[in-house]
């Protein structure tokens, strides 16, 4: 077991549910809820307050993507950090720095203050400090399980994960004509302020950590070394940033889908966004039942090839119930290919060099401004519906192309 995991589990325990007795575990996917139900929350109240005080897709996107921008470099720092230092320690700091962010924010909107650009100085603030926390969240389920139990606890965070992001959408649909965004603010705020308390609920025990003993460009050019020698990382690296550059162009578009488009409203928006959430559960859920497959490289490649027809259907749809059912199939397919993925590269990954590596699948998630202002512009031009259209079927293209050029992926086991 990992040093800095508090519970002895006997291989007859080595199973999916005997997480369910790791205390450890269970805190971190507690906060895991709390802390993404409020982002989902804070999200859909964002992009309806963009929307509301500047009318502009570029804009919208502008916002959207600020969150993104640390995101880029960021991880790296973010993962020589998680194997240098008490991961732990690590969360607590980010955590707990969050919640200051966004009740300050929330007191902006609370006193009338509010104009679009204090959320894109908040969005990179966050960028910031969840650049330096998520590859230590990740690196963490390593610390707290037993490597056999692995594959399992990645699968649980990740349905773990889109569960919470479908509770938070939920609450948001239902709460934003009763609270407005000034009370979603303010619960999100609230939200992030528990995820802190749950790590401290930890039973846990500071351990050296050896990597520490080496330089911060020392554990840089090591982390690069192995991932330059992992070719199967590279590439599920290079299906990651398809997604983040093409494929999410949907995401940021969706008010003006639901707007101009279907004409839906806020409501409708809210509706739209927890099909594809519902959808990312089933999905969640599909990998979390399925997590021993053996043929996890062709489930990729099915799953990537699935999540374009989806998003080419969506955007030629103006019906609003067949948008609803391509939403939540876009959610499922494309849940199922990131949670293949963050398996594979956790697996992989040895314990002191972990959180390096999912520091550069964090990484990825930076590239998203890049596609999101560029997916922007070209919305300005064509429209979201033909945006929507050729990312999709240029994120699908290029998963085909490496899928080709890297025949390991696809062999997956």
């Amino acid at each position: 077991m990992s040093s800095a995991a508090t519970q002895a589990v006997k291989p007859s325990q080595l199973s999916k549910f005997a997480l369910l007795r790791n205390r450890n575990f269970l805190f971190l996917e507690l906060g895991r809820t709390t802390s993404n139900s409020g982002r989902a929350m804070r999200s859909f109240a964002r992009a309806w307050l963009v929307l509301e005080l500047t009318g502009s897709p570029f804009l919208l996107g502008l916002v959207t993507s600020s969150l993104s921008w640390p995101m880029l470099l960021m991880p790296f720092v973010g993962g020589v950090l998680a194997d240098r230092m008490d991961r732990r320690k690590l969360l607590l700091i980010t955590e707990f720095s969050l919640a200051i962010l966004w009740a300050g924010m929330s007191l902006v909107i609370t006193l009338g203050f509010v104009q679009w650009w204090h959320l894109l100085i908040t969005g990179v603030l966050s960028g910031i400090i969840q650049s330096l926390g998520r590859p230590g969240h990740q690196a963490m389920l390593g610390s707290v399980v037993e490597h056999e139990q692995l594959a399992g606890a990645v699968a649980a965070d990740n349905a773990i994960d889109h569960w919470s992001h479908a509770v938070g959408l939920l609450v948001a649909t239902i709460a934003i004509p009763i609270a407005g965004t000034e009370g979603l603010f303010w619960t999100t705020a609230t939200l992030q302020l528990l995820t802190g308390f749950t790590l401290l609920c930890f039973s846990w025990q500071s351990k050296p950590v050896e990597e520490s003993k080496k330089s911060v460009k020392g554990n840089l050019i090591d982390g690069i070394k192995y991932v330059k020698g992992e070719p199967v990382i590279l590439g599920l690296v290079g299906v990651a940033a398809a997604a983040s550059l093409f494929g999410g162009a949907y995401h940021f578009l969706m008010p003006f889908f639901a707007r101009d488009i279907l004409g839906v409203g806020a409501q409708g928006l809210g509706t739209l966004l927890l099909a594809s959430t519902l959808g990312t559960t089933t999905g969640a859920a599909a990998v979390f039942a399925f997590v021993k497959e053996s043929r996890r490289g062709l489930i990729l490649l099915g799953a990537a090839m699935l999540t374009t027809v989806m998003l080419v259907g969506f955007s030629r749809s103006e019906i609003f119930v067949l948008s609803l059912g391509l939403m939540f199939g876009m959610g499922l397919f494309s849940t199922v290919k990131q949670t293949m993925s963050i398996m594979i590269m956790q697996i992989l990954a040895p314990d002191h060099m972990r959180g390096r590596v999912m520091g550069l699948r964090v990484s990825i998630m930076g590239l998203s401004w890049i596609g999101v202002l560029m997916m922007g512009a070209v919305a300005e031009v064509i429209g979201p519906a033909n945006t929507v259209l050729y990312g999709g079927l240029l994120s699908g293209f290029v998963v085909a192309v490496l899928f080709i050029a890297v025949p390991s992926l696809w062999r997956l086991k």
